[in-house]
C-alpha cells in the first residue's frame, strides 16, 4: 500500500487558512501530516523520529510558502539536520532512494510572473532548483512543483477555498499520474 507524508513547512502553519483547508481535504485520504512548526522544539527537530517516518512513506510532499525565492528557513533547517550523510546520501545507500516528492508551494505573487519575461524573471522551477537537485542527490524520484497564488487580501472566502481546493487536486493529480 501506498503511504503519503505531508510536511507543512509553514512557520505559522496553525494560522494558515491555506493549510486547513489543504488538511479538510487530504486528512481523509489517509496520510500522515506533519507541522514542521510544531515539531521544531528548543532543541531543534527528532530527527530520529523524523528519519524513521520518511522511511516508511512512498511518496513526499513538502510544502511551504514562497519566502524570498525559496522556502522559509524552518524548511531549510528541517532539511539541514535531517539530510545526514549514509542515510540520505550518498544515493547508493540512501533511505529516500526511490521515494517520490513533489513540492507544494504557495506564492504571494500571480503565477504568471514567474517567468522570464515576468516580473520575478525565473520559473518557479527555476527558482526551485535546489530542491529538485537535493531529491535526485538522495536517489528521490522528482515529481515537481504545484504551486497556487494564495493572497487572502485580495481575494473572497469563496475563491481562496476554491484556491486550496484547486490547488489539494493538483497535488493528488500529480502524485497520482505519476504512481
Amino acid at each position: 500500500m501506498q503511504s503519503t507524508l505531508f510536511i507543512a513547512g509553514n512557520p505559522y502553519a496553525s494560522n494558515s487558512q491555506f493549510l486547513a483547508l489543504v488538511e479538510a481535504e487530504l486528512r481523509p485520504q489517509g496520510l500522515q501530516w506533519i507541522s514542521l512548526a510544531e515539531e521544531n522544539g528548543p532543541n531543534g527537530f527528532d530527527i530520529q523520529k523524523h528519519q524513521s517516518t520518511l522511511e516508511e512513506a512512498d511518496t513526499i510532499i513538502v510544502h511551504f510558502p514562497m519566502y524570498w525565492y525559496s522556502s522559509p528557513a524552518l524548511v531549510k533547517s528541517w532539511l539541514d539536520a535531517l539530510l545526514t550523510p549514509g542515510w540520505a546520501f550518498p544515493q547508493e545507500v540512501s533511505k529516500l532512494r526511490g521515494k517520490r516528492i513533489v513540492l507544494s508551494v504557495t506564492t504571494g505573487s500571480p503565477l504568471d510572473t514567474f517567468q522570464p519575461t515576468g516580473s520575478n524573471e525565473r520559473t518557479l522551477e527555476d527558482l526551485l532548483l535546489p530542491f529538485e537537485r537535493m531529491a535526485k542527490y538522495c536517489g528521490m524520484n522528482w515529481l515537481g512543483v504545484v504551486a497556487s497564488q494564495w493572497n487572502t487580501e485580495k481575494a473572497n472566502a469563496e475563491v481562496l477555498q476554491a484556491t486550496a481546493l484547486s490547488h489539494t487536486q493538483a497535488v493528488l493529480d500529480r502524485i497520482n499520474a505519476r504512481a
